[in-house]
């Protein structure tokens, strides 16, 4: 059963436009780097209702096992590290398909 992995960033105010955008690259190039990716895309924010949220990803994975294969994966890690000194805050949430089950 695939699963959808969507984050939400809040970057620190002294974060760049040329970070942010260096950052989003990066994480977008995981799909080609860790296994059990099926899609992946970054984007920023262009919602008045976003709570303060400035940008997302939204990523699939093959199944459960590929997303927590993905948290560890030492790709992943060197953007975590990244991005744990640029935001303020993160939001995840990882579901399925209801209609899948």
């Amino acid at each position: 059963m695939m699963i959808e992995h969507v984050v939400l960033f809040k970057w620190k105010s002294a974060v760049t436009s040329e970070e942010i955008n260096d950052l989003l690259r990066e994480l977008s190039e995981l799909k080609n780097k860790i296994p059990g990716i099926v899609s992946f895309k970054t984007g920023l924010n262009v919602s008045e209702r976003s709570q303060g949220f400035h940008a997302a990803i939204t990523s699939t994975f093959v199944d459960k096992a590929s997303l927590d294969a993905y948290g560890p994966h030492p790709e992943h890690q060197k953007i975590f590290a990244k991005l744990v000194q640029t935001t303020e805050t993160i939001l995840a949430i990882d579901f399925y398909d209801i209609r899948q089950s």
